[in-house]
């Protein structure tokens, strides 16, 4: 059986983008398109997208806003943003506010869009085997302290069988 491929939403309001990057990468990942944020994220709540990619610059929201938005909703998504223009000041608050994984300029090269994609996949799945791990962790966790409660109130029973009877409080004499 042939694993499950990752899935890419590509959101950007020029279709022609949309369609050269479904066309470079569809044989590797399973690629799905918006042409707008609102699309992507309806996208989003219907389908299991590893990768989002959005373009920067869009009518109604910035690239950032909707990765800032899929971030709050789908942590374990891996963001990346490109643009064809030096937006350097929303880059950097994407990067410092840890909106997204990565960034691409437009145009790139073909190459460096399928090595930036495997990348994010590789990370979505180091993401996704460290959120299982700390779930297992958890339940291991809750375990061992239902397990410690149980032998404290058998310690708690044991002792009262074997607790030393009182004194009495009255003379014998």
């Amino acid at each position: 059986m042939k694993p499950k491929k990752h899935c890419l939403l590509i959101v950007d309001d020029e279709p022609n983008v949309c369609d050269s990057v479904h066309d470079l990468l569809r044989r590797e990942f399973r690629v799905l398109k918006a042409h707008s944020a609102q699309e992507g994220y309806r996208i989003m709540q219907e389908e299991e997208v590893h990768i989002v990619m959005s373009d920067q610059r869009m009518p109604q929201i910035t690239g950032v806003e909707l990765l800032a938005k899929v971030r709050s909703h789908y942590p374990h998504a891996v963001r990346m943003l490109f643009t064809g223009f030096a937006d350097l000041e929303s880059i950097i608050a994407a990067i410092n506010q840890g909106h997204i994984y990565g960034f691409l300029k437009k145009p790139w090269q073909p190459e460096e869009l399928e090595a930036a994609v495997r990348q994010a996949a590789a990370e979505y799945d180091r993401l996704t085997q460290a959120a299982r791990q700390r779930e297992e962790l958890l339940s291991t966790v809750d375990s061992l302290q239902s397990r410690v409660s149980a032998l404290e109130g058998e310690m708690q029973r044991l002792s009262g069988l074997h607790a030393p009877p009182e004194a009495s409080s009255g003379s014998t004499e």
